[in-house]
């Protein structure tokens, strides 16, 4: 099996890239990080630019160059409840891009597609279940788009209106490839800034929050047939 590896930007890769060693590459502005994840080949890509598009296009790499199998994504996120609370981390169960909006011109509610069944586009069950046989971790929805939240009551909104605990950036343009390819993505997400928290809390505790991603993936991957 080949796993691809999604990672937005060069810290939340660092465990990876100091952990084993791996083969770097590019292919246009995208590095790729060939390695071995216990008796799996592993292609980590790490994209030029943050955001849903940039995503997107890594998984698409990943995909059709690489011929992953399955991919990982692991990132940083913000907390949108108290509850969830400074380095804990989470599966990701569904994600809404709430950055979609067409409903001034054919009333569909904000972040639905049409080609998708609800608003929230739900992430592979079967993954995540044979993740939850090897590592304890709850549950979240993601809410994704270009923009990164600081604002505690942009942060409740999200949590009012669309029912999700945590955001990000790339979520969506993940998952949704991934959708589009008939390829399994599973989503591993740490906190690294509070419902109160910012940008200055996110560069204190990004490094810290990604610390345990290798650590992680080799424990799921060791699971995988």
């Amino acid at each position: 099996m080949t796993i691809g590896i999604f990672t937005a930007v060069d810290t939340e890769a660092s465990s990876f890239i100091s952990s084993c060693a791996a083969e770097k590459t590019f292919k246009g502005s995208f590095a790729f990080y060939t390695f071995k994840l216990g008796r799996h080949d592993a292609v980590l890509c790490c994209p030029p630019s943050v955001g849903e598009i940039a995503a997107s296009a890594a998984c698409q790499l990943l995909i059709t160059e690489y011929k992953a199998d399955v991919i990982f994504n692991f990132g940083v996120v913000g907390a949108l409840t108290e509850r969830t609370s400074l380095f804990s981390s989470v599966l990701v169960k569904d994600v809404v891009h709430y950055g979609m909006d067409t409903s001034e011109i054919d009333h569909v509610p904000v972040g639905k597609y049409e080609c998708f069944d609800g608003i929230a586009v739900e992430c592979d069950t079967n993954l995540i279940e044979r993740a939850l046989q090897i590592v304890d971790l709850p549950l979240a929805r993601c809410a994704s788009a270009d923009k990164f939240v600081a604002d505690p009551k942009q942060k409740s909104a999200l949590n009012q209106n669309f029912g999700a605990e945590i955001c990000d950036m790339e979520s969506a343009g993940v998952l949704f490839t991934c959708k589009f390819n008939g390829v399994p993505c599973l989503m591993v997400k740490c906190v690294s800034d509070s419902l109160i928290g910012g940008a200055n809390e996110y560069e204190q505790n990004c490094i810290k929050a990604a610390n345990n991603f290798f650590a992680l993936a080799a424990r799921i991957a060791d699971g995988l047939d």
